[in-house]
């Protein structure tokens, strides 16, 4: 009985494997061209989370004071219009260039991480590749914390918060934390959308 079901198995996946042989070569090759592409398309916030990770590396000032000259001095063979792309434009550096430059960053975060992770999240983003950013790591970042503050300042005056109302360093802590699942690594990156959750997790009815 076992070599009966074995066999009708085996005859069963030859079946299938029959399917996938019924294109000719040329029915391939016009399938192949049909789905290729000519250009790689853009790593959707692939520059946001190469900010963060510089800053969270702390290897560079923020963007915004001298970030793209502070790299240029770290490796003197990449060019300024390159390094721009990258920080701002959702550029892919080429690959040997991103390993190498994500093992440095990587390195200054200490040990415990993942170079291949880090690299993969960084052009792939949550949740494709699951952020290898701990929320220890996401809370001390003081790009993050200077986020949160303007967030915490925008959602007491949208919602007329009253200071009185609330425990100023729990509500946000609970902006970081919120921050940090729904993967917010810049201000822009914060929507109309997250008002309302936003605060019924920093605010919740007691």
């Amino acid at each position: 009985m076992a070599n009966k079901d074995t066999l009708e198995t085996s005859r069963a996946s030859m079946t299938d494997a029959g399917v996938h042989r019924s294109k000719t070569v040329e029915e391939y090759a016009a399938e192949f061209e049909r789905l290729k592409q000519e250009d790689l398309p853009l790593c959707l916030g692939f520059s946001a989370r190469l900010n963060m990770l510089w800053d969270l590396a702390a290897a560079a000032p923020p963007q915004a004071e001298g970030r793209v000259i502070s790299i240029l001095a770290i490796n003197r063979s990449w060019k300024e219009s390159d390094v721009r792309k990258w920080l701002t434009k959702d550029v892919l550096p080429p690959r040997l260039d991103l390993q190498n430059m994500v093992r440095f960053l990587v390195a200054q975060l200490g040990e415990g991480q993942d170079v291949m992770r880090w690299e993969a999240f960084l052009i792939y983003g949550s949740p494709i590749v699951s952020s290898p950013i701990s929320s220890a790591m996401y809370r001390e970042d003081r790009t993050r914390r200077e986020i949160a503050s303007t967030i915490f300042a925008q959602i007491t005056d949208e919602f007329g918060i009253a200071p009185s109302a609330y425990d100023a360093d729990q509500v946000f802590q609970r902006c970081l934390t919120l921050m940090h699942k729904f993967n917010i690594y810049e201000l822009r990156d914060f929507q109309s959308g997250h008002l309302e959750p936003f605060r019924n997790y920093m605010f919740p009815k007691e």
